[in-house]
């Protein structure tokens, strides 16, 4: 009877795995129903689940990569009512004083969700493009570029597309000799500056007040810009610009070393088809000798007023470098700071000069006297720059003032002021010490008029005592 009993069960189980139902108190996986991602942009995306299950949902964990970065993140609910039907959420912040993800970013998630009973079922993966939404974005491309845009724009876009590939080839491969590896280089281009402001990391202050920024590298694959000319007749150079910056940091940026201000800059200037009226400020601040030091383009300059000098002298300081010695040079240069060699000493290395020679050469160059001291602290080697601060600016306002006073140039030296300072504390001690005499002496003709040998007639005084003047 028992052995009818097993057999009939068994027979049960058998018929029961083929039509595909589970055993008799096992549970079924979790059924991922939908998977959605909500843009609120320029803030935020919100990653959304919804999941149910025939026990209680216990945890869901979203993970995602962005392509080109290389790593990949976990995120879990703020909180997750468990149930046999649950919505879960993962808010990401991609514009905060703690995290920026730029606009243009590639997605690749999914969703983990885990039930009571320790099952864990995983949803497919799904792509998402992270691009500003209510507009009609469209799109060309090449083999390595491609550039996003909306509205009546497609021959402007293709501009900017051919304007790439031409950079590419005459930057990229001829002179540097390298080739891009995080593809596509994805172009965002915005109607105009007040719509790109919001995708820009870290946008305010004075500085972004009195420049007009035509365009950012925020990644090695992503470039932001607007339609304009930046001080160029070419409006597409602003692309040449932010391409030579990528460019730039494949060619020569290193984990030890770095490239100073002047070097980034400069050589992004020369990608361009022309340096543009970076040019004209560069030489009306050679007709007034005010160049910048060298030593202090180390560093983006800060002052509005002295962009188009800054750039300008960037671009004629390699200018003069490639020109000096041929392209060949210039990108042993760069391969030998990317080596782990500071840039000071990289140059004395390949060209061998010294900051200071090359400066006296560059001004010689140009007619001006050499320095005869420094204007400011030693030159030091370039910290970490922010990858995603890579603007192209132009004044909104005319470059006047072809240099301005450093600072070290006018005022009395602290040597100087600590010396009159010590001259007149002494000066005043003295008189100090002269008075406490006089009222010592006055003390003691006083004590002196009263004793025997007092005042004569006259009033002059007596003999004077033992131990007096």
């Amino acid at each position: 009877m028992r052995r009818g009993a097993l057999a009939a069960t068994a027979a049960l189980l058998v018929l029961a795995a083929a039509a595909g139902l589970p055993p008799r108190g096992a549970a079924s996986a979790a059924v991922i129903e939908s998977m959605t991602v909500e843009n609120g942009y320029p803030r935020t995306l919100t990653f959304r689940v919804t999941a149910r299950a025939d026990v209680d949902i216990t945890d869901a964990t979203l993970s995602y990569a962005i392509k080109g970065r290389g790593t990949l993140a976990l995120g879990k609910p703020d909180s997750l009512e468990r149930g046999k039907t649950v919505t879960a959420e993962v808010v990401l912040q991609v514009n905060s004083g703690q995290s920026y993800i730029p606009v243009g970013s590639e997605f690749t998630y999914s969703w983990e969700v885990q039930t009571a009973d320790g099952q864990v079922t995983r949803s497919e993966e799904r792509q998402f493009l992270y691009l500003p939404p209510d507009r009609q974005w469209q799109s060309v491309a090449n083999d390595f570029m491609v550039v996003y845009y909306h509205g009546d724009r497609e021959t402007l876009a293709r501009a900017y597309l051919n304007a790439g590939a031409d950079t590419y080839e005459r930057i990229g491969r001829q002179l540097y000799g390298i080739t891009l590896t995080t593809l596509p280089v994805k172009v965002i281009l915005f109607a105009n500056e007040a719509e790109m402001d919001p995708a820009r990391p870290g946008t305010g202050g004075r500085f972004d007040a009195a420049v007009t920024t035509c365009g950012t590298k925020v990644t090695n694959d992503i470039l932001l810009m607007i339609p304009v000319p930046c001080g160029s007749t070419d409006r597409t150079d602003t692309l040449r610009h932010e391409l030579g910056h990528i460019l730039n940091d494949i060619a020569g940026q290193g984990a030890l070393a770095k490239l100073p201000a002047w070097l980034d800059e400069g050589a992004a200037v020369y990608a361009q088809s022309s340096p543009g009226d970076y040019e004209g400020a560069f030489r009306a601040a050679v007709r007034a000798d005010r160049l910048i030091p060298f030593n202090q383009m180390v560093v983006p300059t800060s002052n509005p007023q002295l962009v188009g000098v800054f750039y300008g002298q960037a671009y004629f300081m390699v200018k003069f470098l490639v020109d000096r010695e041929g392209p060949g040079k210039f990108a042993e240069l760069m391969r030998t700071i990317k080596g782990g060699v500071r840039y000071d000493q990289a140059i004395e290395r390949v060209y061998g000069l010294t900051m200071q020679q090359f400066e006296d050469a560059f001004r010689a160059a140009y007619g001006l006297a050499p320095r005869s001291a420094p204007t400011a602290a030693p030159t030091a080697a370039p910290t970490q720059r922010p990858q995603q601060a890579q603007p192209t600016a132009a004044p909104t306002k005319a470059p006047a003032q072809a240099g301005g006073g450093t600072g070290g140039d006018s005022g009395i030296d602290r040597g100087l002021l600590i010396i009159l300072g010590l001259a007149v504390l002494l000066a005043l001690a003295a008189v100090f010490s002269w008075l406490v005499a006089m009222m010592l002496a006055n003390n003691r003709e006083r004590g002196a008029g009263s004793g025997p040998g007092g005042p004569g007639p006259g009033g002059s005084p007596g003999p004077p005592t033992a131990g007096g003047r």
